[in-house]
């Protein structure tokens, strides 16, 4: 079965926008438990010296990397991560 350019475009264009959510969710919640004192001290490098909040996390980056290869690594199957997202 082949999967025409209508479906694919809009899958590949939510899937950009979903991880950058992902991304960006876990980057917001680390500054707030840092700002709690929940998270143990890391080092923090401002990206960008024009734009407040653009931050890098070497720890969070890794933490992101080794879940989303646990979640691959679990599901082991195409279907099965369709099926998790509620699409069969």
């Amino acid at each position: 079965m082949v999967i025409g350019d209508s479906v694919l475009t809009p899958a590949i264009s939510a899937a950009i926008v979903g991880s950058q959510a992902v991304i960006t969710a876990s980057f917001s919640i680390f500054k707030q438990c840092h700002a709690l004192g929940c998270f143990p001290r890391v080092k923090v490098a401002h990206t960008s010296k024009h734009i407040h909040g653009q931050i890098y996390i070497l720890e969070i980056n890794w933490i992101l990397i080794i879940l989303t290869l646990a979640i691959t690594i679990g599901f082991r199957d195409i279907t099965m991560i369709g099926n998790a997202y509620g699409k069969s």
